[in-house]
């Protein structure tokens, strides 16, 4: 009978991570042995390589829709859940962009392959905010007959923050107020009449 494992795939995953996160892809597996503490041969009997371990340290699970952006169904304020949830999507964005970009750096980096890319892009995430604006704009509570449009230039300037804190070397939380200066100015044009 086999030894049970005593550290998951996801905890060594999680170490991976942060290491690839800091160093990337010239990060050693020794380095992310050590974070872990195991050995060197349980990285390579659980993951194969250390491309293998890469890819999977850094491909994350599609967010949670319902977390991220809220229910479809909304009963709030118009302007305090855009405020709300371009402020979700910044920090989503601020966690998920530093990894995309080091993968990107890897020499077998191919978006067409599995694992390769991000799930739940922003065009899951823009249809799906869509969806909920779309409640605020049958309510009368939105000056424009086009949600998908909000939408997508709220995921993009959530987006646009992030990769500015993710270039800037800056915590999210330090910028977050500009973030939310610059989503009343869009309210400013958003609001009904």
């Amino acid at each position: 009978m086999g030894r049970h494992k005593t550290i998951t795939d996801a905890a060594i995953l999680a170490a991976a991570r942060e290491v690839f996160r800091g160093h990337g892809h010239t990060a050693t597996t020794r380095q992310i042995a050590d974070a872990v503490g195991i050995s060197e041969a349980v990285l390579y009997q659980r993951f194969g390589s250390k491309e293998e371990l890469f890819f999977a340290a850094l491909h994350t699970a599609p967010p949670d829709l319902d977390v991220l952006l809220g229910p479809l169904d909304q009963s709030g304020h118009a302007r305090d859940y855009i405020r709300g949830v371009v402020v979700r999507l910044g920090r989503h964005f601020a966690d998920v962009i530093p990894l995309g970009l080091r993968m990107m750096t890897h020499p077998a980096f191919d978006p067409t392959l599995p694992g390769r890319s991000q799930p739940g892009g922003s065009p899951v995430v823009t249809e799906g905010l869509a969806a909920r604006l779309k409640v605020f704009a049958d309510r009368g509570e939105l000056a424009t007959a086009s949600p998908a449009v909000i939408a997508g230039l709220l995921v993009a300037l959530a987006h646009d923050w992030a990769l500015g804190v993710a270039m800037s070397g800056e915590s999210p939380a330090s910028r977050e107020r500009n973030l939310r200066a610059m989503t009343d100015v869009l309210w400013a044009g958003l609001r009904p009449e």
